[in-house]
């Protein structure tokens, strides 16, 4: 009969009886006598009576009381005390054995950790030699999935346990948790495994709320500057991919560019190539101290001290040597100078100037240069450029056509850049009915590129007319219209005529403002109508207005646009009733009708919308608004139907407003001089009138008068 004992094993508690018990004390005795002089010994000896709990733990399966068998077990797997140099301990009696296999667990290794440990540990499982070749993989799955793999390494971070005792250290290598191999990883490493081992019996032993709060607090500080170094190795990591892309992409323009240079660059050729090397030194050295920095952090690779160093002043060496070549090459750009001509337009036979690209083969295109596409090109002739000429449209005061050609240049003084602009090949060709212009300018060779830009003007007399080929009409930037708001802009419309009025210059077969055709580059929202005509305000996708009636009030109706505002008005003038106006618009926010004929609004939803009624004014309005404003005087009537929040209306000298259709959810209304109202209130609802004005009001609303709360 044995007697039954209760002990704590390594914080396993176990119920084991006394003949167990006796071979696990000479066992466990047997080894702290071997390690008695070892500086972690008692850190050699936690750590094997928790992996002596674990393994007697795992192998009573669903027994409860712990038996020699089971301890022989574990000291089995464990190692006999004459393997590691102590004394063989004698056992009680004969008994069977259990066999452990050893698995190999995932862990994150922390002491190995550049952020959380995770690669470390993946390596450490997976049997690799080298970290750096797990990190590399992290690294170029978090850049070919654009950072999308940054939260599976994050979860992993989360989701494993670190190794912190020897026993897992070793269980994350796939190594034996026995006695040798746990004194062997303790001793190697016991000054981390020591102060791990204090920071966590610390706050097992319950210390103080403060210690633990500090401890709490120090945690998450390290977790939060670990996620702060990731992301700045990922930003780095980024920056070096994008660098070098430049950088090499930098080296490869320069090189591809060589029949340029001599034309762009104002240094020599010795000078530029200079330049060229301090540019890529300046871009080339910060991209080697990145991939330095993430060495020594990631891969803890470590460079010799004075590269760093080194490369520092030789890049200041680089900056200075490229800010004083800039400031040289500016002096070339330092003062412009224009040379001016005028092209002979007298022998035009028609009214209407035609002006069209000189296109390949004709006069005034060099040598058949440019294709669609092409900005500058360099031939045996010269530097060819493209897209640098401006065009504009002025009335002209001498009753006949006229163009002056203008070239702008710079240069180290404005006598330099004035010869510059000289020497600008530009020539354009008229044949007495069309003028022709070059694509672009030439650099003849052995001149320099400063900036050049052509600028055309074109003056047309008051009566004559001008049309823009297609293409060309793009280059026109400026242009005197009749009317500023003109919708129809030559470089827009290629193929139009243009005919020169005292205003300025009219399109003559463009669609007007307001004919079936025209479709206006702008929209209006706020819109002020007087005059008897009907109108339709309609919700879609594009503005356009269109007039239905008599050609004669048409022509009565005069429009005013300005910014976000549309006025039709008749100024005065009695129209028969019989014209239509339908406005299509995608906004509407605002309208002020004036004694005008019928008004039909239709198909908005607006946040906050206002309404403005004058006169004799009929308007129906088919609309949502969150806040609808409404002013009406005079025997003007307004019929609503929708819904919104909030309805506030202002009626006097006989106003109407039938609004039963239009459900709000507050209303205030004001009636006075005989003006009459019926409204649909769902909450509240304030009623101010005077004794000869009516407001009726629908609805579920608690109605309150004047300024009853």
């Amino acid at each position: 009969m044995n007697k039954i004992l209760n002990i704590n094993l390594g914080g396993y508690a176990l119920t084991i009886d006394d003949d167990a018990y006796e071979y696990l004390s000479a066992y466990l005795d047997s080894i702290r006598r071997r390690f008695s002089e070892s500086e972690g010994r008692d850190e050699i000896m936690h750590d094997i009576e928790s992996r002596l709990g674990e393994l007697i733990t795992n192998g009573l399966g669903n027994r409860t009381i712990v038996m020699l068998p089971d301890v022989e077990a574990a000291v089995q797997v464990m190692g006999k005390p004459e393997d590691f140099g102590g004394e063989p301990v004698e056992k009680p009696g004969a008994s069977g054995k259990k066999t452990f296999r050893p698995g190999k667990k995932l862990f994150r290794d922390e002491e190995d950790a550049v952020i959380g440990g995770v690669c470390s540990g993946l390596t450490a499982y997976f049997g690799m030699q080298e970290t750096i070749w797990m990190r590399l993989i992290f690294i170029l799955l978090a850049l070919i999935s654009f950072g999308f793999w940054v939260p599976a390494y994050l979860l992993l971070w989360i989701l494993v346990p670190p190794a912190r005792t020897a026993a897992e250290r070793l269980a994350m290598r796939g190594e034996t948790a026995n006695v040798e191999n746990i004194a062997r990883e303790i001793e190697q490493g016991f000054e981390r495994l020591s102060k791990k081992v204090n920071e966590f019996g610390s706050q097992a032993a319950g210390s103080s709320a403060g210690r633990t709060t500090a401890n709490i607090a120090g945690g998450c500080l390290t977790v939060f500057g670990k996620l702060v170094l990731g992301f700045i190795i990922f930003v780095a990591v980024m920056m070096v991919f994008g660098l070098g892309t430049a950088w090499v992409a930098g080296i490869w323009a320069f090189f591809t560019a060589q029949p340029y240079v001599s034309y762009f660059s104002p240094l020599s050729t010795g000078g530029t190539y200079i330049a060229f090397f301090n540019a890529f030194f300046l871009i080339g050295i910060p991209v080697v101290g990145l991939v330095l920095w993430l060495g020594r952090t990631i891969f803890r690779f470590k460079s010799p001290a004075w590269l760093g160093s080194g490369l520092s002043i030789f890049w200041v060496l680089n900056f200075i040597s490229l800010l004083l070549l800039g400031s040289w090459a500016a002096r070339s750009y330092g003062h412009g100078g224009s040379v001016s001509r005028s092209v002979d337009l007298g022998g035009i036979n028609t009214d209407t100037l035609r002006v069209e690209w000189a296109e390949k083969g004709q006069p005034g295109e060099y040598d058949y240069w440019f294709t669609e596409d092409d900005g500058f090109y360099i031939g045996g002739k010269g530097l060819k450029v493209k897209e640098m000429i401006r065009i504009n449209v002025r009335r002209s005061e001498s009753g006949r056509f006229e163009c002056t050609q203008t070239v702008h240049a710079r240069g180290v003084s404005g006598a330099e850049a004035e010869e510059n602009a000289a020497q600008t090949g530009f020539t354009l060709d008229f044949d007495g009915r069309t003028l022709r212009v070059p694509r672009g300018y030439e650099i003849r060779e052995g001149n320099k590129w400063r900036g050049q830009e052509v600028k055309i003007t074109i003056g047309v007399p008051e009566g004559k007319s001008i049309v823009f080929g297609r293409g060309i009409n793009h280059r026109v930037y400026d242009a005197d219209y009749a009317d500023p708001d003109n919708d129809y802009y030559i470089n827009n419309y290629s193929g139009k005529v243009y005919r020169m009025t005292g205003r300025g210059l009219v399109c003559s077969d463009c669609p007007r403002f307001g004919d079936p055709q025209y479709q206006g580059g702008r929209y209006y929202e706020k819109f002020i109508l007087e005059g008897n005509f009907s109108t339709e305000i309609i919700e879609d996708d594009d503005f356009s207005i269109e007039f239905d009636g008599p050609q004669n009030e048409r022509n009565d109706v005069e429009s005013i646009r300005t910014s976000e505002n549309l006025t039709l008005t008749t100024r005065g003038k009695t129209l028969s009733g019989q014209l239509r106006c339908v406005i299509r618009t995608p906004v509407f926010t605002s309208l002020f009708a004036e004694n005008t004929g019928p008004v039909t609004i239709r198909g908005f939803e607006e946040g906050e919308a206002f309404i403005s009624a004058k006169g004799n004014s009929r308007i129906k309005g088919y609309l949502d608004s969150r806040t609808l404003n409404l002013t009406m005087n005079g025997k003007c009537n307004v019929e609503l139907i929708g819904k919104g929040d909030y309805l506030n209306a202002n009626l006097s000298e006989g106003a109407e407003l039938e609004a039963s259709g239009w459900r709000a959810n507050r209303a205030e209304i004001s009636a006075s001089d005989g003006s009459r109202a019926k409204l649909n209130v769902d909450d509240d609802a304030r009623v101010k009138t005077d004794a000869s004005s009516t407001v009726k009001v629908d609805g579920t609303a608690r109605v309150r008068q004047g300024d009853e709360e």
